[in-house]
């Protein structure tokens, strides 16, 4: 009578081993939060859609157990392969630090490099920050701050990227996020702002 439930356990053990939860970077998320934080400092964010509730992902197990083995294997499948697990990873860019350094970007933006980007001054560049690009482009009262206005905004640039990764429990996640944005800061640049391509040419929005 329990022959069943005693093979059941037996997979289940072998199952254990093999089982390996594989931690993937969330392109998809990430390419959203950074749109959703580019957009805020740039002022060009729009209003997200509603968040529709994603019901939880069925489990793709089927156990045909007789003597009630079945309830028993699910549960225990559950148990070690949890349903989170499996569920599509998000990116949590919601925590105090986080939108302490987004403010701080969005003030530094509006009352340094706006000027300076639309002068054609400074731009964005292909690793996420910003860079220098022409300082003769600069006004008289604008150059003494050029340099601590660049320094400023890349020393936000990677508190962000780090603290998204921390945040997500990724540290080594800092590299892909940086790329990510990197490619969002000069997709939301205005036109006649620069950017300098991943060759170190300048080109002009």
């Amino acid at each position: 009578m329990h022959k069943p439930l005693i093979l059941l356990a037996a997979c289940l053990a072998l199952l254990a081993g093999c089982v390996t939860i594989n931690v993937y970077f969330p392109a998809a998320a990430a390419q959203k939060a950074a749109q959703q934080i580019v957009g805020n400092v740039l002022g060009t964010a729009t209003s997200p859609a509603p968040a529709g509730s994603s019901p939880a992902p069925a489990s793709s197990t089927s156990i045909n157990a007789g003597s009630g083995g079945g309830g028993l294997g699910i549960a225990v499948l559950d148990f070690i392969i949890p349903p989170a697990a499996a569920a599509e990873p998000d990116m949590n860019i919601s925590t105090p630090g986080i939108q302490a350094i987004e403010a701080r970007m969005k003030a530094n933006f509006e009352q340094n490099l706006e000027p300076l980007l639309k002068a054609g001054v400074i731009g964005f560049t292909a690793n996420g920050n910003v860079a220098v690009r022409d300082l003769n482009a600069a006004s008289l009262p604008q150059r003494a701050g050029v340099s601590q206005a660049v320094a400023s905004a890349n020393r936000e640039r990677a508190d962000l990227y780090a603290a998204i990764a921390s945040a997500n429990g990724h540290p080594e996640w800092e590299p892909r996020i940086r790329a990510i944005f990197a490619q969002t800061w000069i997709q939301k640049a205005r036109p006649g702002w620069y950017y300098r391509d991943s060759s170190g040419a300048w080109q002009r929005k």
